[in-house]
This record gives C-alpha cells, sequence and structure tokens, in this order.
C-alpha cells in the first residue's frame, strides 16, 4: 500500500509539474497573438501614413508636371512666333536686298561703326540670354538632384526601416505587401521623365538660341556685305558718269580747240598783207575829207576792233571760265559727285539746286526767250536809229556828193567788212594759244590725276577682294568653329549627363551595401542572439531537469528511509523502478539536447554561408564601384581635354577678330583719305564759286563798256553837221549789224550746246535724285521694320526674363514644400523609430524570459498594461 501511494503521489507529482507547464503555453500563444495583432495594427498605420506621403507626393509631381508641360507648351509657342518671325524677316531681307541707305554713302565710318556696335550689342544680349539660360539650367538641374537626393535618403531610412520591421514580423510570422515599393519607383521612374523631359527642352531651346544667334551674325555679315556691294555700285555708276562727262568735254575742247594745226607762218603772211592792203587804201584816201574821214574812220574803227577785242576776249574768257568751270566741275563729280550747274546773274545758285529737271528746263527757255527779245529789240532800236539820221542827212545834204566818191566809198565798204572780219579772226587766235595752252595743263593734271585715281580705286579695288577673301574665310571658320563649339557644347552636356547617372548610380549602389551590410549585421546579430538564447533554454532545461530529479530523489530517499521498517523488497524495487525512470528521461533529455545542437549548428552553417554570399556580393559591388570610378576619372580626362580644345579654339577666334579688327582699322584709314579727298573737292568748289564771283564783275564791267559806247554814240549823235561821221557811222553801223549777227549765231549754236548739255545733266541729277529717293523710302521702311522687330525682340526677352524668375519662384516655393513634406517624413519615422524600439526592446524580453516567467501569474496583467500604454488606451 505504501508503495501504491507513493507511485499516485509521484503520479501527481508530474501532473502537477505539468499543468503549469500547458498554461504557461497556453499564455505564449494569446501574447503571441495579440502581439500579432498590435503589430498588424501598426503596419496598418504604417500603410496609411505611407500611402498619405505617396499621395502628397504625388500630387507634387503632378502639380510639377503639369506646370512643366504649360511651360513646355508656352515656350513651343513663342518658339512657333520667333521661327514665323524669322522667316518673315528672312523673307524681307531677299526681298530688299538692293534697298540699303545711300545716307551711310556720304559716311561709311560712322555707318560702320554702327553696324559694329549693333553687332556688338546683339552678341551680348544672346550671351546675357546664354548665361541666363545656363544659370537656369544649373539652378534646375542642381534642385533635381537635390531632390533625388532627398527622395534616396528617404528611401534609404524606409528601406532599413522596412528591413528591420520585416525581419521582426518574419520573427513573428508576418509579411508586408510590396504596393509602396512600385508606388516609389513609379515616383523615380517620373522624377526621372520629368529630368528627361527638361533636358530635352533645354536642348532644344539652346539649339534654337545658337542658331538664332549664328543665323543673327550671318544676317549681320550679309547687311555688310550688301552695303559694300551697294557702295560698290554707287561708286560704279559715279564713275559712268565720270567717263560721259569726260567724253564730253573731249569733244567739246575737240570741237572749240581743232584748229590747232593751222601754221603760225601763214597768220604771219595774211597779217602782212592785210598791213599792204590797209596802205593802199590809206594812199588811196588821199584828199583831206577823205584823209578826215580815213582818220575818223581808222580811229573809229580801231575803237571798234578794239571794243570788239575787249567783247571777244571777255567772251572767250567767259568759255575759257565756263570750260574750266565744266573741267573743275568734272573733277569735282569725279571726287564726291555733286554738280554744279552755271547759274544766271538774277538768280541764287540755291534757288537752282533746289529746282528740279522740268522748272530748271522751263527757266532756261524762258531765260533765253527773254534774251532774245531784248536782242531784237535793241537791233531793231538800232535800225531804227540808222534810217532816221541817213534820212535827215540825205535831205540836208541831197546827193551832191559825186559819183566818185560814191564808188571809193562802196569800194571801201566792200574791203573794209572782210579786212575787219580777218582781223578779229587773227586776234581771236592769238587770244586763244594761251588758253589752249592753259587747257592743255589742265588736261595734263586732270589726266594725271585720273590715272592716279584709277590706280588708287584699282588698288584698293584688289585690297576690297583680298579682305573679302580673308572675311569670307573667317566667317567659315567662325562658322565651323561655332558649329564645333555647339557639337562641343552638346558632347559636354551629354557627358555631364553620363557622369551624374553614373553619380546616381554609384550613390545608390553605396546606399545599396550599407543597407545590405546593416541587414547582414543585423540578421548575424540576431542569428547569434538566437543561437545564446537557444543555449540559454538547453541550460535553463538542463537544470530545471535536475531540480526535479534531485527533488525526486530525495523524495525516493525519504521514502526509502520510512519505508525501511516495512521491507527491503518494497525498497529495491522502488529504487530499481526510479534508476530505470532516470534512465529513461536522461536518455530522453540527452538526445533531445543533440537534437537541439544539431539543428543550431547546421543553422550556424547555412548563416555562415550565407554570409560568405553576401561578402562575395559585396566585394563585387566594390569592384564594380571601382570600375565606375575609373570611367569616372576617364570621363573628367576627356572633359579637361574637350576644355583646352575649346580654349584653344578661342583664342583662334579671337586671334581671328583681331585680324577683323585690323582689317577694319585698315578701311576706317582709306576712308579717312576719302574724306581728304572730299575735302580737296570742296576746296575747288570754292574756287570754283570764286570764279562765278569774277564772271560776275566782268559782267559788271561788260556793262560800264556798255555805257560808255552809250555816251559814244551820243557825241556822235551830236555831230551831225559832218557828213563824213554820218557816213563813218553809217558803214560802222552795218559792219555791227553783221557782226551782231555773227556774235548772235555763236551765242546761239554756244546756248545751244549749253542747253544740251544741262539737259543731259538735269537727266542725270534726276535720275539720281529718283534712285537716292527710292533707296532712301526703301531704307526708311526696312529700319521701321527693324525697329519694330527689334522692339518685339526686346518685349520678348523681357518676358522671357520674368518668366525665368516665376520659375525661380515656383521652384523655391516647391522646394520648400518637398522640405515640409521632408519633416513631417521624418517625424513619423522618428516615431516609428520609437516604437520599434519599444517593440524589439518587449520582445527581446520576452523572448529572453519566456521559459522563467511561465511560472509567475502577474506576467499576463504587466504585458497588458504595456500593450494599453503603447496603444495609447
Amino acid at each position: 500500500m505504501v508503495g501504491g501511494n507513493s507511485e499516485m503521489e509521484s503520479v501527481h507529482g508530474t501532473v502537477s509539474v505539468g499543468d503549469p507547464i500547458k498554461d504557461s503555453g497556453e499564455l505564449d500563444v494569446d501574447f503571441l497573438n495579440e502581439f500579432d495583432l498590435y503589430v498588424e495594427d501598426i503596419k496598418d498605420g504604417l500603410v496609411v501614413s505611407r500611402m498619405v506621403n505617396d499621395s502628397i507626393i504625388r500630387g507634387m509631381v503632378n502639380a510639377v508636371e503639369q506646370e512643366a508641360a504649360d511651360r513646355i507648351a508656352q515656350k513651343e509657342l513663342e518658339l512657333v512666333r520667333l521661327k514665323e518671325m524669322l522667316k518673315s524677316y528672312h523673307v524681307g531681307s531677299d526681298e530688299n536686298q538692293l534697298l540699303r541707305p545711300l545716307t551711310k554713302n556720304n559716311d561709311p565710318n560712322i555707318g560702320k561703326l554702327s553696324a559694329f556696335s549693333r553687332l556688338s550689342d546683339a552678341l551680348t544680349d544672346h550671351d546675357k540670354i546664354l548665361e541666363s539660360f545656363g544659370r537656369l539650367k544649373s539652378a534646375a538641374k542642381g534642385q533635381l538632384k537635390n531632390l533625388r537626393i532627398d527622395i534616396g535618403q528617404i528611401r534609404g531610412h524606409g528601406s532599413i526601416k522596412k528591413i528591420n520591421s520585416v525581419s521582426e514580423l518574419v520573427g513573428l510570422g508576418g509579411i508586408l505587401q510590396e504596393d509602396e515599393l512600385k508606388k516609389r519607383i513609379g515616383a523615380e521612374k517620373t522624377l526621372d521623365s520629368l529630368s528627361e523631359t527638361l533636358e530635352s527642352v533645354f536642348e532644344q531651346v539652346g539649339n534654337i538660341v545658337y542658331s538664332f544667334k549664328v543665323s543673327h551674325c550671318q544676317w549681320q555679315q550679309e547687311q555688310e556685305y550688301q552695303e559694300e556691294v551697294e557702295r560698290m555700285v554707287i561708286t560704279i555708276c559715279i564713275r559712268g558718269l565720270e567717263e560721259q562727262l569726260e567724253k564730253t568735254l573731249w569733244d567739246q575742247n575737240a570741237q572749240w580747240y581743232g584748229n590747232e594745226d593751222v601754221s603760225w607762218f601763214e597768220k604771219i603772211n595774211e597779217i602782212s598783207f592785210l598791213r599792204q592792203e590797209l596802205d593802199a587804201i590809206s594812199k588811196s584816201l588821199s584828199n583831206p575829207e577823205s584823209g578826215v574821214l580815213h582818220s575818223h574812220s581808222s580811229l573809229e574803227i580801231n575803237g571798234d576792233v578794239s571794243n570788239d577785242k575787249r567783247t571777244d576776249h571777255l567772251h572767250q574768257k567767259v568759255l575759257g571760265n565756263h570750260v574750266s568751270s565744266s573741267v573743275s566741275l568734272w573733277e569735282g563729280n569725279g571726287k564726291d559727285g555733286e554738280l554744279v550747274i552755271p547759274v544766271p546773274e538774277n538768280l541764287d545758285p540755291q534757288q537752282l539746286i533746289h529746282m528740279k529737271k522740268d522748272e530748271l528746263v522751263n527757266f532756261f527757255k524762258v531765260e533765253m526767250t527773254k534774251m532774245k527779245r531784248n536782242h531784237d529789240y535793241k537791233l531793231q532800236e538800232m535800225t531804227e536809229k540808222y534810217f532816221s539820221l541817213k534820212r535827215e542827212y540825205l535831205k540836208e545834204r541831197g546827193s551832191s556828193l559825186p559819183s566818185r566818191k560814191d564808188k571809193e566809198f562802196d569800194v571801201l565798204r566792200k574791203k573794209i567788212p572782210d579786212v575787219i572780219l580777218k582781223l578779229d579772226r587773227i586776234l581771236v587766235e592769238n587770244e586763244k594759244v594761251p588758253l589752249l595752252s592753259n587747257n592743255n595743263d589742265n588736261l595734263s593734271i586732270l589726266k594725271d590725276r585720273l590715272e592716279s585715281l584709277l590706280s588708287e580705286n584699282r588698288q584698293l579695288r584688289d585690297a576690297l577682294f583680298d579682305r573679302k577673301k580673308e572675311v569670307n574665310q573667317l566667317s567659315s571658320q567662325l562658322s565651323d568653329a561655332i558649329m564645333k563649339i555647339s557639337e562641343q557644347s552638346l558632347v559636354e552636356e551629354n557627358l555631364l549627363r553620363r557622369v551624374e547617372s553614373l553619380e546616381s548610380a554609384v550613390e545608390d549602389a553605396h546606399i545599396e551595401a550599407t543597407i545590405c551590410w546593416d541587414v547582414y549585421n543585423f540578421l548575424f546579430r540576431r542569428a547569434i542572439s538566437q543561437v545564446k538564447c537557444m543555449a540559454e533554454d538547453s541550460e535553463m532545461e538542463h537544470n530545471i531537469m535536475k531540480e526535479i530529479y534531485d527533488l525526486i530523489l530525495k523524495d525516493a530517499s525519504c521514502n526509502m528511509s520510512h519505508a525501511r521498517k516495512s521491507g527491503f523488497e518494497d525498497s529495491d524495487l522502488e529504487s530499481l523502478a526510479m534508476e530505470g525512470l532516470c534512465a529513461i528521461i536522461f536518455r530522453e533529455a540527452f538526445t533531445e539536447a543533440r537534437e537541439k545542437l544539431h539543428d543550431l549548428s547546421m543553422d550556424a552553417i547555412e548563416k555562415e554561408r550565407v554570409l560568405k554570399m553576401e561578402v562575395a556580393e559585396k566585394e563585387n559591388l566594390q569592384q564594380q564601384v571601382l570600375l565606375v570610378t575609373s570611367t569616372v576619372n576617364e570621363k573628367e580626362k576627356l572633359l579637361n581635354e574637350t576644355a583646352a580644345a575649346l580654349a584653344r579654339e578661342k583664342e583662334k577666334l579671337m586671334a581671328a577678330s583681331q585680324e577683323l579688327d585690323s582689317a577694319r582699322d585698315w578701311t576706317n584709314q582709306h576712308q579717312m583719305i576719302i574724306s581728304k579727298c572730299n575735302g580737296e573737292s570742296s576746296v575747288l568748289k570754292t574756287n570754283l564759286l570764286q570764279a562765278s564771283e569774277e564772271l560776275e564783275q566782268h559782267k559788271v564791267e561788260v556793262c560800264g563798256l556798255k555805257t560808255k559806247l552809250d555816251q559814244a554814240m551820243k557825241e556822235l549823235r551830236e555831230s551831225n553837221g559832218e557828213r563824213s561821221m554820218l557816213l563813218v557811222a553809217a558803214k560802222e553801223n552795218d559792219n555791227i549789224l553783221s557782226l551782231v549777227k555773227a556774235n548772235e549765231n555763236e551765242h546761239r549754236k554756244q546756248m545751244e550746246s549749253i542747253i544740251i548739255l544741262v539737259e543731259g545733266l538735269s537727266k542725270g541729277v534726276a535720275a539720281f535724285e529718283s534712285r537716292v529717293a527710292e533707296h532712301m523710302e526703301r531704307s526708311s521702311l526696312r529700319l521701321e521694320s527693324l525697329s519694330s522687330q527689334s522692339s518685339s525682340l526686346i518685349q520678348m526677352v523681357n518676358k522671357l526674363k520674368r518668366k525665368g524668375l516665376q520659375y525661380k519662384q515656383s521652384l523655391e516655393r516647391r522646394r520648400s514644400d518637398l522640405e515640409n513634406a521632408e519633416t513631417e517624413v521624418d517625424l513619423l519615422g522618428d516615431e516609428v523609430d520609437v516604437l520599434l524600439g519599444l517593440l524589439e526592446k518587449i520582445y527581446i524580453a520576452l523572448d529572453h524570459y519566456s521559459p522563467i516567467l511561465k511560472h509567475y501569474p502577474g506576467i499576463m496583467e504587466i504585458l497588458k498594461l504595456v500593450r494599453r500604454k503603447l496603444s495609447g488606451e
């Protein structure tokens, strides 16, 4: 009975030991279930917060995309407008290639300087636009880079948190979904697409700006070439006019001075013969009356001849001055392209200059008709006076003169006019000789000047041709250099993009390596902690089993001491049973410990393999990072080489610009020489004006002489009592009439030639003025269109600057919004870190002390309180 009681007690003892173990297992299951629920709640909260963050980021990205799309649309519209304006401008330039202002030809220095100043201003404006565009581009790239870095940091931080939470949840039996990763990947793709679109927009705008700059430079060069061509055309026209004037002058000289081959010996013989004839006439007139008549007639004839000489001399002076003025006028036309027309006495030259062609022709016709009328009126008066005097003389004397004297007077009347005409011709030719010499000298001087001018013009043409060739070569070099610079800029941009992509890839790889290293460290530490916990649990179980066995042995020894009295058989049986039970229990515990140690060793081996694989992956990543760094260094070297090449190209461009400046200086010097020639021509103009003043003075003298002649005529009228005087007067009147008729014919011929010249010159002047007016009108229209286009371009540039400032402000606002969102995300992450730290501590404490705390009844209440505090209830 005693043995049965002991068996029952032992069985009850084992049951009492097994009941708390079952209760602790149920408590562990409940705690784990509640802990899983709490973790799921936390996970739902994190998912909600991440969804909110993703929605915020998506909204911001959509807003940025919409703004970028709007800006791109605006830029495309502006580009379309600029293209239309450029097309219209090119069409206008093609239509108006020859419609350039002629005012620049009078002052070429100012025209060239203004053209170069406009070109330099345009280039500086383009440089400013490019600088502002580059600044905007760099700012946008920097902001996108900062945004990517911030997103990468957030992603790395969240990935670390995710790995920690995932590892814990895996340890606890929970798995997170992959929607958040997909959303972040989508956001990164949108950012990449946005950056690509921005880069494409920047490329297009940069290409447009470069093309506009190149087209503007080409347009400026075309304008300069057009100006040069127009100047050449004008010079050719002026040279044609000079050649025409030269031909006309040579023809006039040939007409006026074509009788240079007459021998002076014949003229001397004629003069001696005329002397003999005059001696014979003087001998034939031997009577006193006839002598008186002869003396008077000779005196009067000599006086008239002298007067005729004076008048003819004055007439020849006028003709010589007219020829010299025409020659000087032609010379002046050769120098500065202005025309000087001989002006009558009763009108200013300013009025004639401002008159038109038809007005000049009408004016000269009216003057000619007036002169003819006055001349006819004077002739009529003289004839009437002559006939009246003759009638009075015949009435007074009658026909008492002998027939012999009438015959002699008739012979004299017939001979004396011929003699006078011959003497007039000889005297005129004698006076023409110095004029011819002077004209020949002037013509030789003019020929020398023309030859020198032609040689200078040829040299200038050759120099201009060479300079044009050099300018064309330099322009081609400039265009090639600009194309090379644009290509190199594109290459630099591509290299910068590659470098940025490689840097981002390196940063991503570095972040992934750090994350993997942290994850592997965490997992390794967790595995070591799990192994330690397992070892501690096995040690605790072993100690507990030892204590149980010690208690059982103590109870068995007590029972054996109490039951010694009952008999040795029961004790032997009980001792044998206890030894068998102990052996069975020790065997089971030993087998369980072996199995656990085997499992732990297998887990450690697997974890070592995983760690080795991870170490190998890390080494591969490090090698890839080294390769990337080497490629980046190579790219940097290439960039340095390209920068050096660009510097060389810039030096070449500077040298070319210096050569262009030297060529411009050379052209400016030649223009200064031309201005000096114009000054000389102005001096010649002043000389011509002085000559015209001298002509007016000579005309005044002629008027005085005419008054003297009138007085002489009055004296002749007073001597009515003398017949011989009347006869001589009659003869003189006849001679004067013949001379006047001859002079009238000569004057008519001269006036006809002058009118022809004036008409030709007036036609040339009218054509030239019409051309100048047309060119001026076209150039004014062209300038107005250019001013309107330049004002529109300036307004567009101002709008672009304002838009750039608005873009900067909007980007700063977006940046501030992103910074606020990042701060909110950081606060949420800190809260999550605190909660996860608490959960880790609770979990580690429970994992460490779960087998020990099973025997304590107040643990569940404490856990409930902790959960309430964590949940915030």
